[in-house]
Order: structure tokens, then C-alpha cells, then sequence
């Protein structure tokens, strides 16, 4: 390890090293940081482009992306609220730029591998504070709140936002601005986590990329978000069934270590989710949401009665969503959670979107709007399964890195909206760019292909 700092030190001189850390960095720090991180690891890549004299590559998924961004620009025009519509387009613009930086400087598979490296190391961070967070707010029976509040209080004045200090109990969120945004960032680099461990490595990095993947997990477990819960509940069980016949006995033996350890804070959580089936399962045959808390839920604990009034809460989002969405369904109502908001003060919730994927992109672009972004995920899906079924083992996890990603961010985005914050789209665009050039630089030619074939055929 010590000789591999060493050299990190002295190749981290190339602009192409200094532009993917750069970016490897954004979820460690405020929301209006990542810009400016963003825009320094672009005049680093422009360097490495024009010092190698490589022409710019968009990709497949960067020009859906590209449709995506100028739609979001177009229903400004439909928009009721235009402003904070355009603002929300020209987000999506700016962070497009990091999807382009990845494709056009991960063009080799070593490339790949230090960034998932960065990318490996950055998730754990998170996990770790996030672990340190929740042990502090259970001594001190309150929340430390963000690591980044000091400064906070001196930007957001200058910026005329409003520092709105909401109560999390023991919840932890590291260095986002609440626990469940923190979960929707970590379940989407936890299948990459995932990929870097189990890709062939040397051994000073086997060890470490383990306690990578147990901090990353410990991340979504102390967040006590239910829907960061079912997408690594799902990640584990993909592990575990890939590694059925070689690694079977030592994933579930990790696995039921992990489980034996969590404190009981989490597992009450967790029983909160089936509560919370039995809340929509009684609104859906015909009782009122107030009369599935009062026929499933007594007695109830403090802690479930906030729960399940939370999921209670959702459901009627969800329900006047669907029904406003029928009333514009084409072009929706504009980009942008500000008109959501005020869709739903209609019925009295403060809720800036309708914490479901599908909902919140039919309300904010209607129907056109939800079928670029399947296409996009169409694509992705696509490229991971065409590695998953390839017969080289690299291949293999980088597919299970892009299929995890999108299994997980989908399961997440049915009960949250992950694109809510910059940091969020900005790790969206990230997951983006390494399902383009992992599938780009690990897919095998149709003579690879056959010799592959006939390699397998041959008997001694």
C-alpha cells in the first residue's frame, strides 16, 4: 500500500489523474462546490485532450442524455413555474459535463480501474462518517447534523437560501444535506463498489477494497432509509446467487455477520416496511389511508407511528400525482421540483416531488419525458447484460457493476426521487459514463467472440 501511494503522489501530476479525482470527489463535498469541482476537472480533461490530440466522444447514452437536457430546456415554454424550470435544465447542461469528461478520459481499462478505485474510496468515506455520525447522535441523543454547516452558514446568505435545520434523531447523512439523499448516492455506486471488489486484483488491495464494501453498506444501513434498505437487500442477494458455487459459503457468512450486528434501531426500521404494505394494501382496497393506520398500526411505538405516518403521507402524494398527471400528460407540468411543490400544497403536504421516479418525471415532462428516460435505461441495461453473458471474468462484474446499478436505482426510485439534488445528478451522469465506456472497453468483437468460442471447444 505504501509503495502505491508513493506512486500516486507521482502520477497524480497527469491532467487526466487530476481530472477523475476531481470528480471522484464531488459527493464529499456542499452542493455548490461540486460545480466548481466539476469545472476544474474540465480544464484538466481539455488539457489531456488536446495534449494526446484524441476528437471528442459523446457515446450512445450521451446523445439520449443530449435529447434529455434539451427536452427538460423545452417545457420551460409549458412550464408554471419557467425560471426555476430553466435553472433545473441548465443544472442538467452543466453536470452533462462530466458525463463527457469521464467518456473522453476513461479510454483504457486501467483508466477504469482508478477511477472505480476513487470512486471505491469515496463511497467509504461517506459510510465512515455517516458511522461516526450515528455513534455521536447516540451518545448525545440528538444529530450532529452536516460537516459542512459552518460553511454553509457563511454561503447561503450570499445566495439568499434559507438554512432550514430538520430534525433526523439518529439518522445520519454524512456529508449530504439529509439521510435519504445520502442513501440514494450510496446505492448507486454500491454495484460498483461491489464490481471493484470482486474484479481480479492484487492482494494489498483486497482487504481494503472488503472494508470499502462493508463501509458503503454500514452508509445506507444507518441512514435508516427504507428504500436504500430493499435496493442493498437486493444487491446482497445478487452477490450471494453470482457467487453461489465458488464464494457462497464466505458472502453469507458476511452477510449474517452483518446481520447479527445491526443494532436493533435498524431492524425496527425494517419491520416499518411491511407496516407500510399493509398501509397501501388496505388504501387500495377501498380504506381511507387514516383508517389503515388505525386498523393495522395500534399500539404503536414512537418511532413506527413516525415511520408509517410517513408512509401514509406518500401515498397520498403518489395518489394526487397520478391524478394530476392526467390532466397534462403529454408535456407535464415543467423540469424542476418547484412545480411539483406547489402541486402538492394543493392537498396540504410540503413534499417537493412525488418520491417516485416514474410519478415525478410523468409530472415534470409528461409521457415524452418517461420515454427518453427508459430509453436511456433500456440502453444501459442493455450494455450490462451484454457483459454479464460475455466469458471473461472482468467483463462479468463490470456488466454486474452497470445491471446492479440500474436494478438498484430503480427499486430505490420507486419510493424517492433520485434526482432531487446536483449531487445526485451529478452521480447519475457519473453511473452514466462508466455504463458507456465499461461496456465500450470490455465488449468483445465478433472474431473475439468466435475465438472465445473455440477456445471453450477444445478437449486435450
Amino acid at each position: 500500500m505504501k509503495t502505491r501511494m508513493s506512486q500516486f503522489f507521482t502520477d497524480i501530476r497527469q491532467p487526466y489523474l487530476r481530472a477523475l479525482l476531481l470528480l471522484s470527489l464531488v459527493p464529499l463535498f456542499p452542493e455548490y462546490i461540486a460545480f466548481v469541482l466539476v469545472l476544474c476537472a474540465l480544464l484538466f480533461a481539455i488539457k489531456d485532450v488536446r495534449t494526446n490530440k484524441r476528437s471528442i466522444k459523446v457515446g450512445s447514452i450521451g446523445k439520449l442524455l443530449m435529447v434529455f437536457c434539451a427536452y427538460q430546456t423545452f417545457t420551460c415554454i409549458i412550464s408554471t413555474r419557467p425560471l426555476h424550470s430553466l435553472a433545473t435544465s441548465l443544472m442538467w447542461w452543466f453536470f452533462l459535463l462530466a458525463y463527457l469528461i469521464l467518456v473522453n478520459l476513461i479510454n483504457t481499462r486501467d483508466r477504469l480501474d482508478t477511477f472505480l478505485l476513487y470512486l471505491t474510496s469515496v463511497a467509504a468515506l461517506v459510510g465512515l462518517i455517516a458511522c461516526v455520525q450515528y455513534r455521536i447522535n447516540y451518545f448525545i441523543d440528538g444529530n450532529t447534523g452536516s460537516p459542512w454547516q459552518w460553511l454553509d452558514k457563511l454561503i447561503y446568505p450570499y445566495i439568499n437560501f434559507d438554512i432550514v435545520q430538520l430534525g433526523f434523531s439518529d439518522r445520519a447523512y454524512s456529508t449530504f444535506d439529509n439521510p435519504n439523499i445520502m442513501a440514494k448516492y450510496l446505492v448507486m455506486v454500491a454495484p460498483f463498489v461491489a464490481c471493484f471488489n470482486f474484479i481480479e486484483r492484487r492482494d494489498n488491495l483486497r482487504i481494503y477494497s472488503r472494508i470499502c464494501l462493508f463501509l458503503t453498506f454500514a452508509g445506507v444501513i444507518f441512514s435508516f432509509s427504507r428504500g436504500g434498505y430493499l435496493a442493498i437487500i437486493l444487491l446482497a442477494a445478487a452477490l450471494i446467487i453470482v457467487n453461489f458455487r465458488k464464494k457462497f459459503a464466505a458472502i453469507s457468512l458476511y452477510v449474517v455477520s452483518a446481520l447479527l450486528f445491526l443494532p436493533s434501531e435498524v431492524v425496527n426500521r425494517l419491520f416499518t416496511i411491511k407496516d407500510g404494505a399493509a398501509i397501501s394494501n388496505n388504501a387500495m382496497g377501498g380504506n381511507t389511508t387514516g383508517q389503515a393506520l388505525n386498523n393495522t398500526l395500534i399500539p404503536l411505538t414512537p418511532e413506527q407511528a413516525m415511520a408509517n405516518n410517513a408512509v401514509s403521507e406518500r401515498w397520498r402524494i403518489w395518489e394526487h400525482a397520478l391524478t394530476k398527471f392526467t390532466e397534462q400528460p403529454i408535456f407535464g407540468y415543467g423540469a424542476g421540483t418547484q412545480p411539483s411543490y406547489e402541486i402538492f400544497q394543493e392537498i396540504h403536504v410540503k413534499a417537493a416531488h412525488s418520491h417516485n421516479i416514474v410519478l415525478q418525471l410523468l409530472l415534470e415532462g409528461g409521457i415524452i419525458a418517461l420515454l427518453i428516460m427508459g430509453t436511456i435505461g433500456f440502453k444501459t441495461v442493455k450494455n450490462g447484460m451484454s457483459l454479464l453473458f460475455s466469458h471473461q471474468k472482468e467483463a462479468f462484474w463490470i456488466g454486474f457493476g452497470i445491471t446492479g446499478f440500474a436494478a438498484c436505482f430503480l427499486v430505490h426510485g420507486m419510493v424517492d426521487y433520485p434526482f432531487s439534488t446536483p449531487k445526485l445528478v451529478f452521480t447519475f451522469f457519473t453511473m452514466m459514463a462508466l455504463a458507456e465506456q465499461g461496456f465500450c472497453l470490455y465488449r468483445s468483437t465478433k472474431k473475439q467472440q468466435k475465438d472465445e468460442k473455440e477456445a471453450s471447444t477444445v478437449t486435450v
